[in-house]
């Protein structure tokens, strides 16, 4: 019995070390779906916190995202736990916040996507 035991426990091992394969520098980031996230071109170079502002859009609650439209093209926002969403001077959920606002705030990149730090929304017309 405690053959089997340990012929079982190094089959598992052996099991786990080829599922949990490390991941290279130069691999990049994936989606849910194995395809190659590509860097939005309007945030690429932005490192630190940096400012964007644009007309909201593309709410998405389950993905916790949505789209700013900015002057130099589209931006997918990640919403997180810790993201600040300001309207009338209230902290409001991603859910409460309208297509066709205007937001304006400071983002920075939290694992490969463009976050929200703190955002004031103001209601579109």
């Amino acid at each position: 019995m405690k053959r089997y035991a340990k012929v079982i426990i190094i089959f598992l091992i052996a099991a786990s070390l080829t599922a949990c394969k490390g991941k290279e520098g130069s691999e990049s980031p994936k989606d849910t779906a194995g395809e190659v996230k590509k860097e939005n071109p309007v945030t690429a170079n932005k490192t630190g916190i940096f400012e964007l502002e644009g007309t909201v859009s593309n709410i998405n609650t389950i993905s916790n995202t949505f789209i700013l439209g900015t002057k130099e093209g589209d931006v997918e926002i990640y919403v997180r736990a810790m993201s600040r969403i300001m309207e009338n001077g209230e902290r409001k959920p991603l859910s409460s916040i309208k297509t066709g606002s205007y937001a304006k705030g400071t983002f920075r990149k939290f694992d490969g996507r463009d976050a929200v730090m703190e955002i004031v929304i103001t209601p579109g017309t």
